[in-house]
């Protein structure tokens, strides 16, 4: 497939009807890319080529550009996702691909759950649900805490890392405590095993902090 720079470099600000290719031709997920948390600061992620398929300058160009992470930002109207080029621009995502919609869905579910708490922290539950249900509507399958399994580390790590979302109250009254795992059985060595693994090694931890949220907070909808 012909790059976007075939008639010179252009930097491309965002990008629509947009896809990730992976090095073998398969469409992947741009969560398999590393996401950034700060500058050069990255988790997770494979060691692969991915590159990103779609269209800039309102649909009269082509891009193809690998890429090597990807981050997000829960501004006040909605969920920010952008990719970082290995010439090193970072590329805003619009609109995807129609067929790719289902590839992405649970992290685009993910982060607009995270949006949701963020922005309305004393909402009821009934309220994220008609919002998510609302907002992914175009999905047979509606959405429900299933989806955000996959993504747990990436929803502890944003929790941890953002006071609002911690301070919400569906997370200020249940991640926060399971950050600390009661000594039922006396056990003095306890108090080292429960300290939680700053650098997101700790597993049972981190699946104690995300099982407090969904159970709690993400009752599967009627």
């Amino acid at each position: 497939m012909a790059s976007s720079d075939d008639e010179g470099e252009t930097v491309a600000n965002n990008v629509s009807d947009y896809e990730f290719i992976s090095g073998d031709d398969d469409s992947v997920p741009f969560t398999e890319l590393s996401v950034e948390w700060n500058k050069g600061e990255t988790h997770d992620g494979k060691p692969q080529q991915i590159f990103l398929c779609g269209k800039t300058d309102n649909g009269l160009r082509k891009i193809y550009k690998q890429v090597i992470s990807w981050k997000f930002v829960l501004l006040r109207e909605k969920p920010e996702i952008s990719v970082l080029s290995i010439e090193g621009s970072w590329i805003k995502l619009l609109k995807p691909r129609k067929a790719y919609h289902e590839i992405i869905r649970t992290i685009l579910i993910t982060l607009h759950f995270l949006h949701f708490v963020k922005w309305n922290p004393q909402r009821p539950q009934k309220a994220l649900w008609d919002h998510l249900n609302k907002t992914f509507s175009m999905f047979e399958r509606r959405p429900s805490k299933d989806d955000l399994v996959d993504h747990k580390r990436l929803i502890n790590e944003a929790v941890k890392r953002d006071e609002a979302l911690a301070n919400s109250k569906c997370c200020r009254q249940d991640v926060k405590p399971s950050f600390i795992v009661e000594d039922v059985n006396g056990d003095e060595d306890q108090e080292e095993s429960d300290k939680i693994d700053e650098n997101g090694d700790d597993e049972s931890d981190e699946d104690d902090c995300f099982d407090s949220l969904i159970t709690t907070l993400m009752p599967i909808p009627a």
